[in-house]
């Protein structure tokens, strides 16, 4: 039989031919560009992009599994229109970039930094200057029942105001909400000043899960429950995010509640108040929930009562390679403010906390950070941080820092602490990274001393050793070089 002539066999080319140009079909990239004037507005390319601030919501209508919405710099909203009850809805299989130019043919040309792309809810633009929020957005987007191949990425989303009813939910998640399953994936996302009335002023998460992953969560409300979330049955994962003075009533930060599973890896939180009577300035652990936090710092939070930093009121949770330091409330920054169990269990391992804190390699020596007041919270050259953390306790895959620096770093000059075999992980956020060869330092003692001018001297004449220029001669000239850098070197 010639199988190439086969009926059945075309037949069955030709199906699947079908299949596959269907399948490509479906797969698009949609245009949107706000500050565009000309073209057919049907987002098929950058000169007919989408326009108008609602222009981001038409791409996501228009979009099926497998596309893409790539959104040009500037100022966009849920809608055109003044209701407040239309929210941008992140769809499975879709995902949703800004950052761009407008002119970009990859993705990876795009920059988010130099291309600002904002979402926000203040649909009548009255919100500087003195507050109008009553004309805001509920939730300036939606993940409920979206899967984690629903991507957002590249955004700030800025005044979602829930402070509607309670049963409508439109008092929860300014900036996002996402409720009864779904697992969305957020990143490289700035929320900044969402507010609501119940809890959630970032984000309000409940019976789902969701990733967030290098996003910044700043100056949000929450009402009642967690200034920048409020979780309840949550998986929730974060890894090198930031949660800069938020504020609520119980937990300045994040709430978990209900049998919520939570981890933090590489986060900082800084300056996040809870102002009622249960405390919880950065973490408030609830329920039968489960907090993991690993290489992330807890600076500077308060509260008004309890706990300033982490309280556990329920479950078990584990902290380890963190440094939690100057979190204050009732008494200043005592043992109790950093963290304290309160119904729950916390096991605190390879950690630096304020005051002391029993468990397995714990410190309570100043971690000694490049600028405190500045919330700069790298680790200076004699930081206890530097190599003292226990390696086994970092998660599977965890290979960069806060800065995107790699996470596991050996600082030759620091006698190691921590566990594990070489290089052994810092604590904290920040991974401090091997300084800069220095011309002179030829012992790699990080100072260009006497040590070094001695294997120069023995080397004279010679090569190798001395040869601070690289011109294949230890003479005059390399003195010259290493007396230039006397002294530490820089980093």
């Amino acid at each position: 039989m010639k199988s190439s002539t086969n009926p059945r066999f075309l037949a069955s080319l030709a199906l699947c031919a079908a299949a596959a140009a269907a399948g490509s079909a479906h797969a698009a990239i949609r245009y949107v560009n706000v500050g565009l004037a000309t073209g057919s507005n049907d987002g098929s390319s950058w000169a007919n992009a989408y326009r108008g601030v609602d222009g981001i919501a038409t791409a996501v209508t228009a979009s099926v599994a497998g596309d893409e919405v790539w959104v040009a710099a500037g100022t966009y909203k849920p809608t055109a229109t003044t209701s407040r009850t239309v929210s941008i809805v992140l769809k499975t299989g879709v995902g949703i970039y800004g950052g761009f130019a407008g002119s970009e043919a990859t993705r990876d040309e795009r920059d988010i930094a130099l291309n600002p792309t904002i979402v926000t809810g203040d649909l009548l633009g009255n919100d500087s200057g003195t507050l109008n929020l009553t004309d805001n957005s509920y939730h300036v987007f939606v993940g409920s029942g979206a899967a984690a191949t629903a991507v957002l990425d590249g955004f700030t989303i800025r005044g979602g105001y829930a402070n509607g009813a309670t049963a409508s939910n439109l008092d929860k998640g300014g900036g996002l909400i996402i409720l009864n399953s779904g697992s969305p994936t957020i990143r490289n996302c700035s929320f900044l000043g969402n507010r609501c009335t119940f809890g959630g002023g970032a984000v309000y998460i409940f019976t789902a899960a969701a990733t967030f992953t290098g996003c910044r969560f700043e100056g949000n409300a929450g009402g009642s429950f967690g200034g920048a979330f409020d979780m309840n049955n949550v998986v929730g994962t974060f890894d090198r995010c930031v949660f800069i003075g938020n504020t609520a009533a119980r937990a300045g930060a994040c709430e978990s509640f209900g049998g919520s599973q939570t981890r933090y890896t590489n986060c900082v939180f800084s300056g996040n108040s809870a102002t009622g009577t249960n405390g919880g300035g950065a973490l408030w652990i609830g329920s039968s929930s489960a907090v993991t936090a690993r290489n992330s710092t807890f600076v500077g939070n308060s509260a008004t009562t309890l706990a300033g930093g982490i309280i556990n009121t329920g479950g078990t949770s584990t902290v380890a390679n963190c440094i939690l330091w100057g979190n204050t409330g009732p008494g200043g920054a005592t043992v109790a403010n950093q963290l304290t169990n309160s119904g729950g269990t916390t096991a605190v391992s390879y950690s630096i906390v304020q005051g002391g804190f029993a468990g397995t390699g714990n410190t309570a020596t100043d971690p000694l950070f490049v600028n405190q007041a500045a919330r700069d919270f790298r680790l200076k050259p004699a930081s206890p941080a530097i190599d003292s953390g226990a390696n086994a306790t970092v998660p599977a895959g965890t290979v960069l820092d806060l800065d995107g620096n790699p996470r596991f770093v050996d600082d030759p000059s620091v006698t190691d602490a921590g566990a594990g075999t070489a290089p052994i992980v810092d604590r904290g956020a920040f991974e401090r990274q091997a300084p800069a060869p220095c011309a002179g330092d030829l012992d790699g003692s990080g100072t260009v001393d006497a040590a070094d001018l001695a294997t120069l001297l023995s080397n004279w004449g010679g090569s190798g050793a001395g040869d601070v220029t690289g011109d294949g001669s230890v003479n005059a000239k390399d003195i010259a070089a290493m007396l230039s850098n006397w002294g530490p070197c820089a980093g």
